[in-house]
C-alpha cells in the first residue's frame, strides 16, 4: 500500500508539472493575442502567426491538464439526477461511469498513438502557413488520454475500495 501511495504521490506532482506547462502555455498565448492586437490596429501591420499558435496552444492546454482537473474533481457534471440518488447508488454510478470513461480513454490513446505514428512515419505537415509537422501536435493527444485514463481509473478505485475502507474504520469506531 505504501508503494502504491508513492506512485500516486509521484504521478499526482507529474499532472502538477504538466498543469503548470498548460498555465504558463495560457499565458503566453494570452500574451501573443495583446501583441496581435497592438501590432495590427496600433502599428498597422498583423502577425501571421498568433491564430496558428493560438490554435496548437488551446490542443496543448486540454491534454496537459485535463487529468489534473479530474483528480481535482473540477469538470462538468450534470448532477440534477445524481443528487436525487442514495450516496451509495451515487458512488456505484461514479465507479461505473469512471470505468467506462477509463477504457474509453485507452481507445481514443490508441487511436491517437496510431494517427501520430502514422503522421511521422509519412512525415506530414499542416497545411498552414507555418507549416509545422504534424507529429508533435498529434502525439500530445495519446499522452494526455493515458494520463486521463489513469486518473478515471484511480477514481473508480478510489470510489471503490478507498470509501468502503473509510466507512468500515467508521463502522469500528462507532
Amino acid at each position: 500500500m505504501k508503494l502504491l501511495m508513492r506512485c500516486w504521490k509521484i504521478f499526482d506532482g507529474l499532472l502538477g508539472f504538466l498543469a503548470g506547462i498548460g498555465m504558463v502555455l495560457l499565458t503566453l498565448m494570452m500574451l501573443a493575442v495583446c501583441w496581435e492586437v497592438v501590432t495590427r490596429y496600433f502599428l498597422g501591420k498583423g502577425t501571421i502567426w498568433v491564430i496558428e499558435f493560438s490554435e496548437y496552444t488551446m490542443l496543448y492546454m486540454t491534454f496537459l491538464g485535463t487529468a489534473w482537473l479530474l483528480r481535482k474533481e473540477g469538470h462538468v457534471e450534470m448532477d440534477i439526477v445524481t443528487i436525487t440518488l442514495s450516496l451509495r447508488a451515487q458512488r456505484i454510478l461514479k465507479i461505473g461511469t469512471s470505468v467506462v470513461a477509463g477504457l474509453l480513454c485507452i481507445v481514443l490513446m490508441w487511436s491517437g498513438a496510431e494517427v501520430a505514428l502514422d503522421h511521422l512515419m509519412r512525415g506530414l505537415h499542416q497545411p498552414t502557413l507555418l507549416a509545422p509537422p504534424d507529429f508533435p501536435l498529434f502525439a500530445i493527444i495519446p499522452v494526455g488520454f493515458f494520463l486521463l485514463s489513469i486518473q478515471f481509473l484511480r477514481r473508480a478505485y478510489n470510489h471503490l475500495v478507498v470509501k468502503e475502507l473509510k466507512e468500515e474504520k467508521e463502522r469500528v469506531m462507532v
